[in-house]
């Protein structure tokens, strides 16, 4: 009877040491999976935006995170500190200003507004809601960045029930910054000014028949007397280029053949010397202007067809912005009178390009 007795004890002491074991076993993992539950958690996937990164600059920063807590939000506060450590003291970054800060746009968990701000604090409120949406992203405008870039600074975040961002936290974390002095890389497209001149060019200067003479033939007060030249020219001045025909009308000595100084038709037995940059048939000489860039044209004296006229120093052709490579045909007439002194009449004609950078 003893033996069977403490056999029996033997085995409820086996039972009662299970249990008691599993019991705690149970509960020790109960606490371990309920408690944090209840305790504040930690903002996941934590970024912050800096738009415009100079010391100093008024910038916008866009502030994300995660909330973690599956409970009612009505608050987030954002502190702004050397030391990203909440409990630590918080030292405001130096020549930083959240005073005049303004929440733009909000994405995830919305409907917040600011409802405090100061030089380093800001305090977004709403109706308490539930979290519905994890990821969420705030971005504020008109903070004026730090202004030391040897060390970075932090945003210190909490969410909480209330709507004031008082009582217990339920999300916390932080986020961190530097401002910096950029690298500036800088370069410019150089002044670009193309110009050549010749009996023939080709419109983008690479070739002319290097001809800059032209004999004419011989004065007569019953023919009219005719020469072509060519010039091309280009040029990505924003005003554009002017080109302008300098020289002496056509003399031998103190012999001149006048030039007209109004647009005139070629008349011949007359002492006439003028020249034009279009297509003529009367006579047949000269082409219009050769190129894809119509805003480089002639000057209005000179763009008359069977109408010449020269004056040194004018402006016989222009464009008033960028122009890249235009060809013009200048053509030239010559007639004389009948009692023209004898002689080599002869003349030279510079053209002068400017850009207007």
């Amino acid at each position: 009877m003893q033996h069977k007795l403490f056999r029996f004890h033997a085995v409820t002491a086996m039972w009662h040491s299970f249990w008691s074991e599993s019991f705690l076993a149970i509960f020790i993992a109960t606490f371990i999976l309920v408690v944090p539950a209840s305790a504040a958690m930690r903002f996941q996937e934590r970024s912050l935006f800096i738009a415009n990164n100079e010391p100093g600059a008024t910038s916008s920063y866009t502030v994300a995170f995660r909330y973690m807590s599956p409970v009612v939000v009505g608050s987030v506060d954002l502190l702004f500190c050397v030391d990203p450590i909440p409990h630590h003291e918080c030292v405001t970054p130096p020549g930083l200003n959240a005073s005049n800060a303004v929440l733009s746009e909000q994405t995830g968990e919305t409907g917040y507004s600011i409802l405090s701000k100061s030089t380093n604090h800001i305090v977004l409120t709403r109706a308490p809601s539930m979290i519905q949406s994890s990821g969420s992203s705030y971005k504020f405008d008109n903070i004026v960045n730090p202004t030391d870039t040897s060390q970075s600074f932090s945003i210190r975040l909490r969410s909480h029930i209330t709507t004031n961002a008082t009582g217990e936290q339920t999300d916390f974390g932080s986020v961190k910054g530097q401002v910096s002095s950029g690298v500036q890389i800088a370069t410019q497209v150089p002044p670009m000014l193309i110009f050549c001149v010749a009996e023939e060019v080709s419109e983008n200067c690479t070739s002319t028949n290097d001809n800059n003479y032209k004999d004419m033939g011989e004065l007569s007060e019953r023919s009219t007397l005719l020469a072509q030249s060519q010039m091309a020219v280009g040029t990505n001045a924003s005003g554009g280029f002017a080109i302008t025909a300098n020289g002496t009308p056509m003399s031998a000595g103190m012999n001149v053949i006048d030039s007209p100084t109004l647009p005139t038709e070629s008349i011949q037995g007359t002492n006439q010397f003028g020249l034009n940059l279009v297509a003529n048939d009367a006579p047949i000489v000269g082409s219009n202007p050769e190129g894809e860039w119509a805003n480089a044209i002639p000057s209005p004296d000179y763009a008359l067809a069977n109408r010449y006229k020269y004056v040194s120093g004018d402006v016989v052709a222009y464009s008033p912005n960028v122009s890249l490579m235009k060809k013009f045909t200048v053509s030239y007439i010559v007639n004389s009178s009948k009692d023209l002194k004898a002689g080599v009449y002869s003349t030279t004609i510079t053209y002068i390009v400017s850009g207007r950078f």
